[in-house]
């Protein structure tokens, strides 16, 4: 049989101890038992022996390569006190056959019990869980721990534990000679002595450590609805200010300066650049810094550069980047830089923002587990053994998981799953589950770590009796304004996402329904159902949904954004109307706004008005052409005289209706051209700025305006 890889034979079949003449003391190999073994999910395992010594010598022979891990973890003492007992070996290069010998130095000549305990290298152990689902609210859970002995020794009659833990594990050479280079000096015999040399102090060149991730132009940063860029196509087609075909040469003849993004665009297609760059942003774990820049001819440089910022922080957002990560900054006009903006990951220390770095998503505690065989068992050398782990009942019981989330999830059905309670002290480590249920194997299932005491959900079983149709929406609420000016809006607004699911259950039974959601950094409910559960980074929502049922859950999560609207769009003025229903700020802007507001409306009104009558005079037209043809027909007949008449004083009535209308299209012009003008001009006295007054709060507001500025 091979050696034991760290003891070739702990103790010699005869182990020499010579000194002052007296003769050797015989320990035999077999007085060296091996009682105890743990092992260890990092790759290492514990072995703890026990040796019976007549003497005052115990001879070690450890193999070559393994010598620094034995030195760095060998503990040697006496049984009985506890005591530690001295260890010499021979220097590098004496080793005999691969082998090294050490010689444990007892005080004296007398029968002791040496304990030895030490570390080596050995196959991680893999667990295994049952499940067995009852009718009483508990389950039956069995845990095995898979370990191969790989040592190249039988273990006899051993304890064999597994465990888990935080503990880090190394090599580490202390067996080769270290010698340390030392410079050989010189005695001077010369007294005089040169000043040494000067030179001018110059700043730290070492500036943040950053990265960029992707550079836009500004004619590629897709302008969202409403904004000024595009405000003046959408107030057009909106309001129906011109007649067709005066919007049509407009259409024509004005070509598209930015490329405008339509909701059908972000739903279907979005755009390339900016997926692009959320994929960029996403596969990197730091905080970026999103930098805008302006032209030097451009007006309120700073602040369109700002805007740019903005917006594609905003997009970036919508494709699913955490608002935590994203901060804006104006750079302004740089020399070399065109209008545009920059992407730039930076190290943790020069996050932008509050200049805290965020959590680690991934940063998990890690838990301490141990579990060890009742009885003494064998093992033998180069065979594998399940060890008995965890045996007992958990609370638990067969629910529903609706995980659209996960790299196995479905967004269309909810998985069968095992929810039960850590029963033990010591946290379960990840493995596959078998769940059994009326004597009969009913699903697998893979769970992550489980730490002590806590409850789990493993889907096992997708059996699509719980149909989840499912609907996501987007919006925005305005919640501070920040500046107005000659109709243009900058305001804080609140980017809402609302998803609402319809769970549906085609069991007669009642079934309980966790739902999985992540709400990433920076983002908040708005509105949810109670979160009964942590499920990694994710929270779980509980639903019960009767028997032949539907049961509707709507969660709303919402992220602070900056945005910069015309309040000549429709979206500009879906925005005021609604927060000028909630709205808290100061009066005489809420009246300003309403009478804005005002105007537009009957801008509105006279436009549909206009669309109405030119209707009717189409139809009043349409209606004389056939007159005229009639009459024509008519008037070969000698005896359509009374019906000639009649149809010429009905030719005669249309005339009329298309006379009125017409002065009625003109009198509605009037008043709709009187309506804009109002409207301009409103729009063009009231400004508002209130970054002065608010400069203050900013400091403490974690949006991205307050980052910007």
């Amino acid at each position: 049989m091979r050696p034991h890889p760290y003891v070739a034979a702990l103790l010699a079949t005869a182990a020499l101890a010579v000194g002052c003449g007296s003769p050797a003391s015989n320990v035999r190999s077999d007085q060296a038992t091996l009682g105890r073994v743990v092992v260890y999910r990092n790759g290492i395992a514990y072995y703890e022996r026990r040796a019976q010594v007549d003497g005052d010598r115990l001879t070690l022979r450890v193999p070559a390569d393994k010598v620094d891990d034995f030195l760095k973890s060998l503990t040697v003492a006496d049984a009985k006190t506890g005591e530690a007992l001295p260890i010499s070996f021979p220097s590098p290069g004496t080793a005999n056959s691969g082998q090294v010998e050490m010689t444990i130095q007892l005080p004296n000549r007398q029968h002791r019990d040496v304990l030895l305990t030490y570390v080596t290298d050995s196959p991680a152990w893999k667990p295994s869980y049952r499940v067995v689902v009852g009718d009483t609210g508990k389950v039956a859970l069995q845990g095995w721990a898979i370990v191969d002995n790989t040592s190249g020794e039988d273990w006899q009659a051993v304890r064999v534990g597994v465990g888990s833990s935080s503990a880090l594990s190394f090599r580490f050479d202390l067996h080769s000679i270290r010698l340390v280079h030392r410079e050989t000096l010189r005695s001077q015999d010369t007294f005089a002595k040169a000043p040494p040399r000067g030179g001018s102090l110059v700043p730290n060149a070492d500036g943040p450590r950053e990265e960029v991730l992707g550079v836009l132009a500004d004619l590629d940063i897709p302008r969202p609805a409403g904004h000024p860029d595009v405000a003046d196509e959408e107030m057009l087609a909106a309001a129906q200010m011109e007649s067709r075909e005066v919007r049509g040469q407009a259409a024509a003849a004005r070509a598209p300066r930015y490329r405008k993004a339509t909701e059908d665009d972000k739903a279907k297609r979005p755009d390339a650049h900016v997926a692009a760059l959320a994929k960029a942003v996403q596969s990197r774990g730091g905080p970026v810094m999103i930098e805008g820049y302006a032209e030097a001819q451009e007006t309120n440089a700073n602040e369109k550069a700002l805007d740019r910022a903005n917006m594609l922080r905003n997009q970036l957002i919508e494709q699913g980047v955490a608002p935590a990560r994203l901060h804006v900054v104006a750079k302004g006009v740089v020399a070399g830089q065109r209008a545009g903006v920059r992407l730039v990951e930076v190290a943790q220390k020069d996050q932008g923002g509050d200049g805290k770095p965020g959590p680690d998503e991934a940063a998990a505690p890690v838990g301490e587990g141990h579990f060890e065989s009742a009885s003494a068992m064998t093992v033998g050398a180069g065979t594998s053994a399940m060890v008995s782990i965890l045996q007992g009942d958990a609370t638990g019981d067969i629910v529903y998981l609706y995980d659209a989330e996960g790299d196995r999830g479905d967004e269309r059905y909810a998985f069968r799953a095992i929810r039960f309670r850590n029963p033990t002290t010591s946290m379960l480590e990840s493995g596959p589950m078998t769940v059994y249920g009326n004597g009969r194997f009913i699903g697998e299932g893979l769970t992550d770590p489980i730490p002590a005491g806590a409850v789990a959900v493993i889907p096992f079983a997708l059996d699509r009796q719980v149909v989840v149709d499912r609907d996501a929406s987007t919006g925005d609420r305005m919640s501070r304004l920040v500046k107005l000016q000659r109709g243009v809006l900058t305001a804080e607004v609140q980017h809402f996402r609302t998803t609402k699911l319809r769970l549906t259950n085609r069991l007669p039974g009642a079934v309980t329904v966790h739902v999985r959601h992540t709400l990433r950094r920076g983002w908040e409910f708005v509105r949810s159902p109670q979160v009964v559960e942590q499920f990694g980074e994710a929270r779980l929502f509980a639903v019960e949904v009767a028997g032949h049922s539907t049961q509707v859950l709507e969660i709303e999560e919402a992220t602070p954004l900056t945005r910069t609207v015309d309040l000549r769009s429709p979206v500009g003025i879906e925005l005021v109307q609604a927060w000028v229903q909630t709205a808290k700020e100061d009066g005489q802007v809420t009246a300003a706004m309403q009478k804005v507001l005002q105007y537009y409306h009957e801008m509105v009104r006279q436009a549909d008005a206009i669309e109405h009558l030119r209707g009717r005079g189409d139809e009043f037209r349409i209606r004389m052409d056939e007159l005229q043809a009639q009459l024509m027909g008519l008037r070969n007949l000698k005896s359509a005289g009374s019906l000639l008449s009649h149809l010429q004083e009905k030719l005669k009535e249309m005339s009329q209706k298309v006379q009125e209308n017409t002065l009625a299209i003109v009198a509605a012009e009037e008043r709709q051209m009187l309506a804009r003008v109002e409207f301009h001009d409103q729009l063009a006295e009231l400004t508002l700025d209130q970054k002065a007054a608010t400069a203050d709060q900013t400091e403490k507001r974690p949006s991205a305006l307050a980052s910007g500025r």
